[in-house]
């Protein structure tokens, strides 16, 4: 019941207002576009790379699936929209550009979870 109500009622709610209080500025998106692949990397690897070492020497996976566990971590960018809709549209505690910035590094982890994992299936899957 909880399941249903957070994620066919709520969650897409939360997800639409968001969307309309945004203007998206394609000149600002490519003054910050440097920064936000900076970031895009340093997370990139950074979360693969905890998200693996934990599933490889905690929960004692192979090698394979400690790399899948941590392309598929990559994915988790839900909370951070919603703490850039705290800090800019609720609160304005965070500029514009920092905020530009943090959605499209936001997006573009998003986006390389289905291509890296596609990357790991042609890979590491047996055929």
């Amino acid at each position: 019941m909880i399941n249903n109500i957070a994620f066919a009622w709520i969650g897409p709610v939360f997800f639409v207002s968001l969307g309309t209080v945004l203007v998206f500025d394609a000149q600002l998106a490519l003054e910050v576009l440097p920064q936000s692949l900076i970031l895009f990397a340093g997370l990139f690897i950074g979360q693969i790379l905890s998200a693996g070492l934990a599933a490889r020497y905690i929960g004692h996976f192979d090698k394979p699936s400690s790399l899948l566990i941590g392309l598929g971590m990559l994915g988790r960018a839900e909370l951070a929209f919603v703490v850039l809709d705290i800090a800019y549209v609720q609160y304005q505690i965070i500029s514009l550009q920092a905020f530009y910035c943090l959605m499209l590094t936001a997006c573009l982890l998003n986006l390389s979870v289905p291509l890296c994992i596609r990357w790991w299936k042609t890979n590491h899957l047996p055929m």
